[in-house]
């Protein structure tokens, strides 16, 4: 009776998740708090923020190394043709993922909240990223770049944009989490 039971639920749970799919686009992995999707393949740093940055940003290097560190920090990327260094998917502040961004005064879509906080970045792999699908549907291996949104990834213009990631889902939304690939391509033409 117990084996009967425990199929029926096997049945009925791996139904539910196969419909649900198809209910929302935004964040189909929920329970991911932090990290890559898959840390086997992934190529995950350390670094020092220059700025609050929002998890599943793209980042870039910032250019001056600062007095007494020895290497560069990071920030959010804020322009198209910016070549993304990685996506934030953690740090001191260990915030959640959110299409809406953080609250003033409220740190809890941080993955760092100042300047001089460490960060955790993906720069080859997996992982949850706020994009805009909006402007341009971002279709399942659509390449990403950065945009004029802080932190923002959209639908890459292969000539002109650095790619940092392929799209693993797809998105027609202004904000929106989703799975993406960073490959960091760069220029294809």
């Amino acid at each position: 009776m117990f084996f009967l039971f425990c199929n029926f639920f096997y049945i009925f749970d791996n139904t539910f998740k196969q419909n649900s799919h198809s209910l929302s686009l935004t964040n189909f992995y929920l329970g991911l708090a932090r990290g890559p999707i898959d840390h086997q393949s992934s190529s995950v740093i350390n670094s020092i923020a220059n700025e609050a940055i929002e998890m599943g940003s793209l980042t870039v290097l910032v250019t001056t190394i600062p007095s007494g560190e020895l290497l560069p920090r990071v920030e959010e990327a804020d322009a198209a043709t910016e070549i993304g260094y990685g996506i934030a998917v953690g740090g001191d502040t260990d915030g959640i993922y959110s299409t809406t961004g953080a609250a003033s005064g409220d740190d809890s879509t941080q993955a760092t909240a100042s300047a001089g906080q460490g960060i955790v970045i993906v720069t080859q792999g997996r992982c949850l990223a706020r994009v805009d699908g909006n402007a341009d549907a971002i279709l399942v291996g659509s390449p990403l770049s950065a945009s004029a949104t802080a932190g923002i990834l959209e639908l890459a213009n292969a000539a002109t944009d650095f790619i940092i990631a392929r799209a693993l889902q797809p998105s027609v939304l202004a904000t929106d989490i989703i799975a993406v690939d960073v490959q960091r391509e760069g220029l294809l033409t």
